[in-house]
């Protein structure tokens, strides 16, 4: 029988815990994603601030868009876990990117990812960055989620 979770404890422990970049994804430690900070968590939302490091800029010090959808598929990937009542894998399926003005090097964002809709096999997750400053948004993200039957490593003995 699935074991019940409750994954926003779990993030909140997270949120509460002095940042440990060793006990992050392989990709943010390559990348250095150490401007982004886990601020709030909710049942279907995930909020994030980030400062964009110069190193994930082009040479105008505007943020390379890619960066941007790997920022959103992390703060995705937790909205969508709130969500869970098991324990479940689920991957994305789909991203569209809309950029609405740049983002620069030292720039903070505020990036908030809500469920705007998750059924038994999607759901679908926007995350917006707005300037903490200006409160002028600079992108929206939209992703579609699926659960998945996926193999971590995790075998019992």
């Amino acid at each position: 029988m699935p074991q019940a979770v409750d994954p926003i404890a779990q993030i909140q422990t997270m949120i509460d815990a002095e940042p440990d970049i060793s006990q992050a994804p392989p990709y943010v430690r390559g990348m250095d994603l150490s401007g982004l900070k886990f601020t709030a968590v909710g049942l279907g939302r995930f909020e994030m601030e980030w400062t964009i490091g110069p190193h994930l800029t082009h040479y105008d010090s505007i943020v390379q868009g890619g960066v941007v959808n790997v920022i959103a598929d992390s703060g995705q990937s937790f909205a969508f876990w709130t969500t869970a009542t098991e324990e479940e894998s689920y991957s994305t399926a789909e991203f569209t990117t809309r950029f609405f003005r740049p983002m620069k090097a030292e720039q903070v964002i505020r990036v908030v990812s809500e469920v705007v809709n998750r059924s038994r096999r999607l759901g679908v997750i926007e995350s917006r960055f707005e300037d903490i400053e200006s409160g002028k948004l600079c992108a929206i993200v939209t992703g579609t989620w699926m659960p998945t039957k996926r193999d971590f490593g995790r075998h019992e003995s």
